[in-house]
């Protein structure tokens, strides 16, 4: 009985197929023209692709670069007998390209692309059918049931992650800058001290982060939004102070593991609060115009009992009824919030380095 049962699944399995073959972008257009191919089944996301996205997709395709594949699931139309096709992945290319065919849509990315501001019909003609003729990887599926097709989907996009900023910069960008700052965020400083974490680590964030610290030591606390891609570009040919900067980061690292031996328990270790760290002692540094003026025994006290405070005015808020009598220490209240809010910008880094420095010496 059980055998019975199972046995129209078991033979559906059987059945279901899968091919991988190409559709140009002429075609794909004729079939959703023609309703042969649903965009939008009922278990796909809406359309949720930024608008920079599109642009940069279409310039892909005029560049004739590799896009990875579509997976459809193919089928036939009861009424015509023609084939049909849902998509369980790709919606999100393929509505940018026909948004793009409609004139719709504008390229803005990349910065640099020879296309930027064009529309469809500002296109050549052979670069027009460049884009019609460019051939998508289609993986076709047949005979999978509705519950099969279901689960296909969730596994091609259960554990897709979104590239961060500093990923981008590594597939992107080559350079002096680009070199120095895979090199300090390589040193196991990191990894030792538990800035980052194994997976931090694995998104590149150590990279990003020497990136950042570079700029530091060079100009000052910078708006990380903008900063980082400038210098990544500026510097791209020569980076001529990489030996100092080089030798500046290893002395304040040197100096701040001899103050704070403890470095990977303490709230210092993490970024948002190494920077700052950082900052204040190269500006307390440079003031007295020698890092080996801080002594880092008593520096690494009052940096010690300045974390205390923080840590009592962080319970504080997050308990506001069991300390409303508590005296509040102003500083650590200022860089409590200056380390919460907004952490990237320039006004709340510069905030925090003047805290601790003003706590260094």
């Amino acid at each position: 009985m059980l055998s019975a049962v199972l046995a129209p699944e078991y033979e559906r399995v059987l059945m279901a197929r899968r091919r991988t073959t190409t559709k140009d972008v002429g075609l794909l257009r004729q079939l959703f023209t023609d309703k042969q191919l649903n965009l939008a089944p009922e278990f796909q996301r809406n359309s949720v692709w930024p608008r920079a996205a599109k642009a940069y997709l279409i310039d892909t395709i005029l560049s004739d670069l590799p896009i990875s594949p579509l997976l459809f699931q193919r089928g036939s139309s009861t009424q015509s007998g023609r084939p049909s096709y849902e998509v369980i992945d790709g919606q999100q290319r393929l509505r940018a390209v026909f948004l793009y065919l409609d004139n719709r849509l504008r390229i803005t990315e990349p910065s640099d692309s020879r296309w930027r501001g064009q529309r469809f019909t500002d296109l050549t003609p052979d670069e027009q059918q460049r884009i019609l003729d460019y051939d998508f990887v289609v993986e076709e599926l047949s005979g999978f049931s509705a519950i099969q097709v279901k689960d296909i989907f969730t596994r091609a996009n259960k554990y897709t992650v979104s590239l961060s900023p500093q990923e981008l910069r590594h597939a992107k960008a080559e350079g002096r800058f680009a070199e120095f700052a895979e090199e300090v965020g390589a040193w196991g400083f990191w990894r030792d001290h538990k800035i980052f974490t194994p997976n931090q680590l694995a998104r590149m964030r150590n990279v990003e982060f020497a990136a950042e610290l570079a700029i530091l030591v060079a100009e000052g606390p910078q708006d990380k939004k903008s900063a980082i891609d400038v210098w990544y570009l500026a510097y791209r040919e020569t980076f001529d102070i990489s030996d100092e900067i080089r030798h500046r980061l290893m002395a304040i690292n040197a100096w701040i593991s001899s103050a704070l031996p403890d470095l990977a328990k303490r709230r210092y270790r993490k970024p948002v609060d190494y920077y700052a760290l950082v900052g204040a002692v190269d500006q307390t540094s440079v003031q007295t115009d020698k890092l080996d003026d801080l002594d880092p025994t008593a520096a690494g006290d009052r940096l010690r009992a300045f974390e205390k405070a923080v840590a009592a005015v962080e319970h504080e808020m997050k308990n506001p009824l069991q300390n409303r009598k508590q005296a509040r220490d102003r500083d650590a209240a200022r860089y409590f919030l200056a380390a919460s809010r907004q952490t990237d910008n320039i006004t709340p880094r510069q905030t925090r380095i003047d805290i601790l420095a003003s706590h260094l010496g």
